[in-house]
């Protein structure tokens, strides 16, 4: 069957839909009640929204490059924190041979 043959057979038979007669009033209401604001479904928009924005490749090169800069600025504060208590400790191994006694046993 081609198309001319399936729109001739659709034509011959037209679909007789016989709707309720509170139709029109239930999909007013639900209408309205789907614009009603939530916490739930404005968050669910901002998710919606936040994602379809990163499908476009420069929010999301510009998301990469934020979250890489903020992840390498906390590992650099860190790498400086941590670099600033070994330094301490050693002064103090150096400085107090009881510390030194205790810091070589322990694991």
């Amino acid at each position: 069957m081609n198309d001319h043959e399936l729109h001739q057979l659709l034509r011959q038979h037209p679909a007789r839909i016989t709707v309720p007669r509170d139709f029109q009033r239930e999909v007013w209401a639900r209408i309205e009640g789907e614009q009603t604001l939530s916490v739930g479904s404005l968050l669910g928009e901002l998710i919606q929204r936040l994602l379809a924005s990163l499908a476009r490749p420069a929010p999301a090169l510009a998301t990469l490059l934020l979250f890489a800069s903020v992840g390498l600025g906390l590992g650099w504060v860190q790498h400086e924190r941590e670099a600033k208590d070994d330094a301490a400790l050693v002064y103090q191994q150096a400085v107090n041979p009881l510390l030194r006694h205790v810091t070589t046993t322990s694991p």
